[in-house]
């Protein structure tokens, strides 16, 4: 990406209520919209984000009072909000994502469930499919790269889970991996070709790559590391993520507000630790753009939101702007 090009992004601001929609461009950021959640009484929690497949839609859940799934039109030209519709829930949800047969999921940390809802044609929530109680702490919910199956964590029951797409109601064919106890399973990326998940542990500060088959579901763990705390008496990681070309991964923990960075072998799918970088405080979020050059990182506790430059690994500061109260989640559009 050259510095002349522009990336948008959006940041859910979860202590704010608010989306805040930032630029980069020319080695700078720009705060370009703030959005409010509709109705907002009071904001609670992190505000997971969802773009709909085709990025015409962005999907929001609110923590707060009331809470919802909140979905926003996106202008194809200036890339603003605009609020759509609230599908109302009783759930407070950790994690959103869509498949691009027309869903959404959910994993709810608080309530210890997956839910399953459908899309209209024009982007908004019509009504819930299905549902799934899981150990405690649902955490992430995601499609692999086949769109064959969906995998999810249960953080306080050290468990990961996938369920057949194709199963009807949804979670009705639903398998499981036990990790070891106190590991905290978080967030979940597969690489491009969908063979290799890597799992992050909240708790342990690991980083548990397996491979996997979508077929049958297998999924064989290959190699476990950890990440960087830094003087941090405990972990406490937050979020993981493949650059582009699957060449590198990194990972953040927000106890020492540092992101580690490995090197992934093309041929295994196997981390070598390159280095860890101090980025804003406590660095629940982040995302690269797709080409891998940049990456954004939302501070919870700076209100910030960075850009850094990547390169073979390596992050270099480039700019910061302040945003909304306590950014948590970084959506690249």
């Amino acid at each position: 990406m050259s510095s002349s090009q522009s990336l948008f992004a959006y940041i859910g601001c979860g202590g704010a209520g608010e989306v805040c929609l930032v630029r980069y461009s020319h080695d700078s950021l720009e705060l370009m919209q703030r959005v409010t959640l509709p109705d907002l009484e009071k904001a609670g929690g992190s505000m997971p984000l969802c773009l709909s497949p085709d990025q015409r839609h962005l999907y929001a859940a609110g923590r707060g009072t009331p809470m919802g799934i909140f979905t926003f039109a996106i202008d194809t030209e200036s890339h603003h909000l605009s609020p759509v519709s609230t599908f109302p829930i009783e759930e407070s949800i950790a994690y959103l994502a869509c498949s691009k047969d027309n869903r959404l999921f959910s994993a709810s940390y608080h309530h210890h469930l997956v839910a399953a809802y459908e899309l209209s044609p024009e982007g908004e929530v019509q009504g819930e499919q299905g549902r799934r109680a899981t150990d405690p702490n649902a955490h992430c919910i995601l499609p692999d790269p086949d769109q064959r199956n969906l995998l999810f964590t249960s953080l306080g029951g050290d468990r990961l889970y996938c369920a057949s797409l194709e199963a009807q109601p949804p979670f009705f064919d639903t398998t499981e991996v036990t990790l070891p106890h106190g590991t905290g399973p978080r967030h979940l990326i597969f690489n491009k070709e969908g063979t290799q998940l890597y799992l992050l542990g909240e708790l342990d500060g690991s980083i548990t790559l397996f491979d996997y088959d979508s077929h049958t579901r297998t999924l064989t763990e290959r190699q476990r590391v950890i990440v960087d705390k830094g003087e941090a008496d405990t972990f406490w990681a937050a979020d993981i993520h493949l650059d582009a070309k699957g060449r590198y991964l990194f990972a953040s923990e927000r106890s020492s507000s540092l992101v580690t960075s490995f090197e992934v072998d093309i041929e295994s799918g196997e981390l070598t630790r390159i280095d860890a970088f101090e980025v804003e405080s406590q660095p629940r979020g982040f995302a690269l753009d797709a080409t891998g050059e940049i990456m954004l990182v939302a501070g919870q506790a700076s209100h910030h939101v960075a850009a850094y430059r990547l390169d073979e690994g390596r992050l270099e500061f480039i700019d910061r702007v302040e945003v909304a109260q306590s950014p948590d989640w970084v959506e690249m559009a």
